[in-house]
């Protein structure tokens, strides 16, 4: 039996829609509506946050005003993001409040925690004079968060030829607290003889079945010369253990399902070819056993889905462009499945059955108001699926695709370019994957 996939508008655009997600029971829907973005700095948006029941609509939290602070135009490539997120248990809804007082002092936010079984909104207790939260992510267990924090100075020496420079600068800090902002630890002791280096929070990340975390940490010297380290974090014993260093540029992991295994790769600064330029590794946490998968080729960005043993990569294509391959992640074996176009951020299916990527067109304009088409991908083959309407219109990473956990929903943001559309903004839309009887 073949499988159907239908489409509809599940949210006018009367004001933008941005960053949709399932909460992890499927039962809810979140989403922004944008009413103030910041076209002047590009540090944040300002929104609404709105979450409503998945299969009545209903309003379950409104969050009103120009309050909520974003950063979504990175589209989850970095450590900065400003992006609701859910707790496992899909109770609570962490998102960043705006400071209503940052034209004097520069953009500041709060982060704040929604319960939804009790419709309560606390402040986290994180004063912002000393911290300034930016991603967050939640424990497997819920029992606990890690953030990224920009909240400590430290003295910066800049020198060029016989000038030095001296002064004090916020610096990156890794906080792992309870999940109501409890007994926070800050993880990374930063050395004092690299504070002449650019230092840096990478990515970071809990294990699927464990409170454990993994980070990434970069020094930098110059263009060519930067160390970076992935470290383990075991916030019950409070012990933290080196696992990979290397000279060359690390910027995102992915566990496997199991926590068993990290995927990632590095990328050489010195390769002027960037079909030669990054190398796949694989590293178990317990052993620390490490092995190179492959050595400066075109494959890069490995994503793990939450089940099965495929795992994506980003290509860059001989032709040009940007294609996307599969590993067996027990075999090793790489086949390339998007072979042609310049195609961008790909996220798996809970199900690991399919995943969507966005189709897009490269122009001169900022990379995120590039032309953009959600396109749905079977693993087991087929031809892809586009899930946009003809007469719709989607951007780079306005349109974030979010899948449901079953995997058979799919959320994204298009304009509706149809002549008797009303909205003139983008909204939310809903693809549904089905059971074809009729074929």
């Amino acid at each position: 039996m073949s499988l159907k996939v239908e489409t509809e508008k599940l949210v006018p655009g009367k004001v933008e829609i941005l960053l949709p997600s399932f909460s992890p029971d499927g039962q809810m829907i979140s989403y922004i509506r944008l009413t103030d973005p910041d076209a002047l700095n590009e540090l944040r948006d300002l929104g609404c946050l709105t979450v409503v029941d998945a299969r009545t609509q209903e309003e379950k939290l409104d969050i009103k005003g120009d309050l909520v602070a974003l950063n979504y135009r990175e589209r989850g490539r970095g450590y900065l993001d400003l992006v609701p997120v859910w707790s496992p248990d899909s109770r609570f809804v962490y998102f960043h409040y705006d400071d209503p007082a940052w034209e004097s002092i520069g953009p500041r936010w709060s982060l704040y925690r929604a319960d939804m079984t009790t419709g309560q909104v606390i402040r986290m207790p994180f004063p912002i004079e000393e911290y300034r939260i930016n991603t967050i992510e939640v424990s497997p267990s819920g029992k606990r968060i890690a953030l990224n924090s920009r909240q400590r100075w430290k003295p910066y020496e800049k020198r060029f030829f016989w000038k030095t420079t001296k002064r004090m600068i916020l610096a990156d800090q890794l906080v792992v607290a309870d999940n109501g902002g409890e007994n926070p630890v800050n993880v990374v002791e930063w050395p004092k003889d690299r504070y002449r280096h650019q230092e840096e929070l990478g990515d970071f990340h809990w294990s699927p079945v464990d409170d454990l975390l993994v980070y990434i940490v970069r020094f930098r010297e110059n263009r060519y010369k930067e160390e970076s380290f992935l470290y383990l974090y075991d916030p019950g014993t409070r012990v933290v253990r080196e696992l990979f260093r290397t000279s060359e540029h690390i910027d995102h992991f992915s566990w496997s399902p199991d926590g068993q295994t990290i995927f990632f790769h590095t990328r050489d600064p010195r390769s002027q070819k960037s079909s030669r330029r990054y190398s796949l590794y694989r590293i178990q946490p317990v052993s620390g056993q490490t092995d190179r998968l492959t050595d400066h080729q075109e494959f890069f960005y490995p994503m793990t889905p939450a089940r099965g043993n495929q795992i994506l990569l980003e290509t860059h294509l001989e032709a040009g462009g940007r294609g996307i391959s599969l590993m067996d992640s027990s075999t090793g074996n790489i086949q390339t499945v998007v072979k042609t176009g310049y195609n961008l951020y790909p996220v798996w299916s809970p199900t690991g059955e399919s995943f969507v990527y966005l189709r897009t067109k490269p122009d001169a304009k900022p990379f995120w108001t590039w032309p953009a088409e959600p396109v749905l991908q079977f693993v087991k083959g087929g031809p892809p699926v586009k899930l946009a309407p003809v007469d719709s219109s989607a951007r780079l990473t306005n349109c974030r695709p979010a899948f449901s956990p079953d995997g058979r929903t799919i959320l994204f943001v298009a304009k509706d370019e149809s002549e008797d559309a009303q909205a003139r903004f983008p909204g939310l839309w809903i693809s549904r994957i089905s059971e074809d009887s009729s074929a």
